[in-house]
């Protein structure tokens, strides 16, 4: 009968270590960060199992079984002591949050505390070249023109057919930490970096890659963590808004500034969260800021958990104009999306994704319009996406969902206003879009499901396919062909469609991890990271 029972606790004991795994592995089937993070973990869950059953039902005296089970524990406890004192915490491996190691005597990264060379911070801006720029479309904000990641066939004039025409390579510079992105007018495009405790918008000729003005504010963001880095990387995040002759920034730390085009001088400072009191969020600022017109505002997000989640200043002034308290904001960026009302009548609203809610406002006065509950703890990052006339498509990760939204207007019986409602048409978990923001054409939505493209049916969020692992990156739908910026750093090229997954073509851009969102100005395609910039000359699409 013992030793029965020494084999029923075996068998319970191996049972319990293989089921714990596999129900935890499926439990986090959606949500491939997880799955990484337990994939690390539970061998040594495991590991600490087994020594711990040995102990309390081993073989043998307790006192010997005691004694082998703190030798190992010391053998365990010395090499923790010595990992530590030979390798150094060094941020996250990707999108995916797992700690990276180096050793200690690996040097710092430069971009942390690398200066400008004395030759590029003189005070005069320098002019911009005379030479004309052949090719070139404007993209003065986030995700371009209409800030939808989107460039309709009728107004390409770039060719994505890499395989038969590669990208020319303009220029290549380092450059300052931060996850900013390119705004691009003519010859000037600005961008957003941290140079040791500066936090610089920095305008770069498009054609060379010289440095026309700097703008410094002393400022740096990162998370006061027990390594003394963020897993997250330090810098600024969110990409500058050109209008005009005034760009537009918004810091990680919560400074919106006001500059010029021409020079970079500062025309109106507000430092947001200083302002308010409150707490900055813990991954920084990242909302790119809106330009409202005929209104003349700028709109940006606010405090993570209490405070005014949308503010709106007046972009001539920089005087506060309307602010909406709701309930918290996240890390996406607002839009402006028109959508059909009563009598057909396109309405323009200004469309929030929070922390947790998405809201739809009047630009004017920031009046809400409209409420649709979203919970979850995790931050949220993608744009909201507008399908058809009356519908938004809002993505996330972290088992969060996706929802398609409908939204309406009516007007009841006996009531002077008509009012606007919202209600679910689906939610998926087929669409997590982590960094970037999914695209739609001809019914179907495109995007990076927790690393892997997918592609969604928008009339019922089912998935039609999933492939090609491209990390935690960007994309962009150019006609009907998807630029990818893959995670790693290289581009790669995908047909737009529902038939099946088909990359057509590849091409290395930058070699570290890269979550920055690319920029196409015509046929100039910008990429960059938190260690380089690269300016691409892309061919002439054919007529």
């Amino acid at each position: 009968m013992g030793v029965f029972w020494k084999i029923l606790r075996i068998v319970a004991l191996l049972a319990a270590l293989a089921v714990a795994p596999v129900g935890i592995w499926w439990g986090f089937h959606t949500e491939n960060f997880a799955r990484y993070w337990m994939a690390l973990v539970l061998p040594f869950i495991g590991v600490a199992s087994l020594l711990i059953w040995f102990l309390i039902f081993g073989g043998g005296q307790f006192a010997t079984r005691a004694k082998v089970f703190g030798w190992i524990a010391l053998v365990g406890i010395i090499s923790l002591i010595v990992f530590r004192a030979t390798f150094r915490y060094d941020g996250s491996t990707s999108g995916a949050s797992l700690p990276r190691f180096v050793p200690r005597w690996t040097p710092e990264d430069a971009g942390a505390v690398a200066e400008l060379p004395e030759e590029e911070i003189d005070s005069a801006p320098r002019p911009v070249a005379a030479e004309a720029l052949e090719g070139v479309v404007d993209s003065p904000q986030l995700y371009g023109p209409n800030r939808d990641a989107v460039w309709p066939e009728t107004e390409v004039i770039a060719s994505l057919a890499w395989e038969e025409n590669p990208p020319e390579q303009l220029w290549r510079r380092p450059i300052g930490l931060g996850w900013s992105g390119f705004s691009v007018v003519g010859r000037r495009a600005v961008t957003m970096e941290q140079r040791g405790d500066e936090e610089l918008v920095t305008c770069y000729d498009l054609l060379t890659g010289e440095i026309l003005w700097t703008h410094r504010d002393e400022a740096r963001f990162y998370n006061v963590a027990d390594s003394g880095k963020e897993m997250a990387g330090d810098g600024p995040r969110a990409v500058p808004t050109i209008h005009g002759q005034r760009v537009f920034t918004y810091g990680a730390t919560g400074v919106l500034n006001c500059l010029s085009l021409e020079t970079g001088e500062a025309i109106w400072q507000r430092d947001v969260f200083d302002e308010l009191g409150k707490t900055l969020p813990k991954w920084g600022k990242s909302t790119s800021p809106l330009m409202v017109e005929p209104e003349g505002l700028v709109v940006i997000s606010g405090p993570e958990r209490s405070g005014p989640t949308l503010l709106a200043y007046r972009a001539e002034t920089g005087e506060l104009a309307w602010q909406y308290e709701g309930h918290g904001a996240s890390y996406s960026s607002p839009r402006l999306i028109e959508l059909k009302g009563l009598d057909t009548k396109m309405t323009r609203q200004l469309v929030s994704v929070n922390a947790g809610d998405v809201t739809g406002h009047d630009p004017a006065t920031g009046e809400e319009l409209w409420l649709f509950p979203w919970y979850g703890e995790y931050p949220k990052v993608a744009q909201p996406v507008k399908v058809g006339d009356d519908r938004v498509l809002v993505t996330a990760s972290y088992g969060a969902g996706s929802y398609l939204l409908r939204v309406t207007e009516s007007q009841e019986e006996g009531a002077t206003e008509p009012s606007w409602s919202v209600f679910n048409v689906w939610k998926t978990i087929k669409l997590k879009t982590k960094f970037s923001t999914a695209v739609t054409l001809d019914g179907y939505a495109y995007g990076l499901d927790e690393g892997r493209l997918a592609c969604v049916n928008l009339s019922d969020g089912s998935r039609v396919w999933k492939d090609g692992k491209y990390g935690f990156g960007q994309n962009l739908l150019v006609g009907d062909r998807l630029l990818i910026q893959a995670e790693e750093g290289y581009l790669a090229v995908v047909v737009a469609t529902p038939e099946g997954f088909s990359e057509i073509a590849r091409h290395e851009a930058l070699h570290d991890m890269t979550w920055n969102p690319p920029t196409l100005a015509g046929r100039y395609l910008l990429v960059r990271n938190d260690r380089e910039a690269v300016c691409f000359k892309l061919a002439e699409k054919k007529k």
